[in-house]
């Protein structure tokens, strides 16, 4: 099983893995996939670009405010780079970030 938390709707290349994900919205979009053979994963993969990944049978999208991920000996990754070990608790902060252009 895969799980993805995002409060915007791409990655880095340009994958759309939360398409419907909002930054402004207080919810983070939780994608999820669940049991695929690797050559469905194969053929579904290149949908991602387009976000229409989501439409698969194996996959799930929840929002919340708050998600805990819990899996022993897994690590969490945010934007490429290692976190922590899970568990992990991420929270959507509405208003955290203030911009000024």
């Amino acid at each position: 099983m895969l799980v993805a938390v995002g409060n915007g709707s791409s990655y880095g290349g340009g994958m759309r893995v939360c398409p419907d994900a909002r930054l402004d919205d207080g919810l983070l979009d939780i994608t999820v996939l669940g049991p695929i053979s690797k050559p469905e994963f194969l053929r579904v993969f290149p949908t991602v670009y387009k976000g229409t990944h989501v439409d698969h049978p194996a996959v799930t999208v929840r929002r919340a405010r708050s998600v805990v991920l819990r899996s022993a000996g897994v690590t969490a990754y945010a934007d490429g780079e290692r976190v922590a070990a899970l568990p992990v608790r991420c929270d959507a902060v509405p208003s955290a970030l203030h911009v000024f252009a």
